[in-house]
């Protein structure tokens, strides 16, 4: 009787065994199980691009927009000037803005192409000195002898979560911006600071 068992146990043992093998109901959950942390890196990593979408998309508004403004007006006072990029900062909302730079600079162009700055306003950093060498090559498609061209600069750095994780293996911390932007006077060929 106790073989009679003992052999109904090792078969009631073995059919189970087989029977756990040939099962494939949980292959499902172990598959999500392995699939799911790449699924979530997935998600994080398409959001925190998306914020960086959106600022690069903001830093251009900056730059073009403060240059613009700049190009309309024949002549600005420091406080007026010192009001627009304060201003201009406010389009990067809601992100931090203690990390932006503006730096502003109207550019007097001699006949050999070399830009020297006339005037310069920042902000958050400082502002060009006169009489210094251009800080970004302008173009020659629209330098004009005796006409200014104002080049606005604008650099930023954005710090997410997942770049702040991602810094400790690619040595970047975050996602560096530094875009610059050329305007004529539309007034005239100059623009005076006072």
């Amino acid at each position: 009787m106790i073989i009679k068992r003992s052999l109904s146990f090792f078969r009631f043992a073995r059919s189970r065994a087989r029977h756990l093998l040939c099962d494939r109901s949980a292959a499902s959950g172990v598959e999500f199980a392995l699939v799911l942390p790449i699924l979530v890196m997935l998600l994080f990593g398409t959001v925190d691009l998306g914020h960086a979408l959106t600022v690069s998309r903001k830093i251009d508004e900056i730059a073009s927009s403060t240059g613009d403004m700049i190009s309309q007006q024949g002549s600005w006072t420091k406080s007026d000037v010192a009001k627009l990029l304060s201003g201009a900062s406010f389009i990067l909302q809601p992100y931090d803005t203690t990390g932006l730079t503006i730096t502003l600079a109207v550019d007097d162009i001699a006949k050999s192409g070399s830009a020297t700055v006339n005037w310069s306003a920042a902000l958050n950093t400082s502002a060009l000195t006169s009489g210094s060498a251009s800080t970004i090559e302008v173009p020659s498609e629209i330098q004009d002898d005796g006409v200014q061209v104002v080049l606005t600069r604008v650099q930023y750095t954005l710090t997410t979560p997942v770049s702040a994780f991602f810094s400790n293996f690619t040595g970047q911390n975050g996602y560096c911006f530094d875009r610059h932007y050329f305007n004529r006077p539309r007034v005239g060929d100059t623009i005076t600071y006072n």
